[in-house]
């Protein structure tokens, strides 16, 4: 189901454009990296959320969600 193509594009066109993505690091062989990676590809405005709160892809990270002090459409 969710890897069907229409389903993702329907899911990277429909949903928010403020993405926070939890577990994101600079780690490269996480999912989560290619998830922000692709996600940024769709115009997306990914937030970094993870203990460490690296900034990832050029975007500063938070520690949890509770401190990003700006809207986010999207908990991925």
């Amino acid at each position: 189901m969710y890897g069907d193509p229409s389903t993702v594009r329907k899911i990277l066109t429909e949903l928010g454009d403020t993405w926070a993505v939890v577990g994101l690091s600079t780690n490269e062989r996480r999912a989560a990296y290619g998830v922000a990676d692709i996600l940024q590809r769709f115009g997306k405005r990914i937030v970094p959320v993870h203990p460490k709160a690296e900034t990832v892809h050029g975007e500063r990270g938070y520690a949890s969600l509770a401190e990003i002090p700006f809207p986010v459409g999207t908990v991925s």
